[in-house]
C-alpha cells in the first residue's frame, strides 16, 4: 500500500512539474500577448489620426488646385485683354 501511495504521488509529481512549468510560458506568452495588443491599439490610433491627416492635406490639395486653375483660366483671359488693347493702340 505505501508503495502504492509513493508512485501516486511521483505519479502527481511527475505530471504536475511540465504543467507547472507550462503554466509559467503560459503567463509570459500572455503578457507578451497583451503588450502586443496594446502596441496594436495605438498603432491604430496613429493611423487612424495620420489618416485624417491625409484626408485634410488631400482636401486642401484640392481646394489649391482649383484656385489655381481659376487663376490661370483669369491670367489667360487678361493675356488676351491686354493682346486686344495692343492691337486697338496699333
Amino acid at each position: 500500500m505505501k508503495r502504492y501511495l509513493l508512485w501516486a504521488v511521483m505519479a502527481v509529481f511527475l505530471v504536475a512539474g511540465p504543467v507547472g512549468c507550462a503554466k509559467k510560458e503560459f503567463e509570459e506568452l500572455k503578457t507578451k500577448v497583451v503588450t502586443l495588443e496594446k502596441d496594436l491599439a495605438e498603432a491604430r490610433i496613429q493611423a487612424a489620426a495620420k489618416d485624417k491627416e491625409t484626408s485634410d492635406l488631400r482636401a486642401e490639395l484640392e481646394r489649391v488646385t482649383a484656385e489655381l486653375a481659376k487663376t490661370k483660366i483669369e491670367r489667360d483671359r487678361l493675356k488676351q485683354e491686354v493682346a486686344a488693347l495692343k492691337k486697338k493702340r496699333r
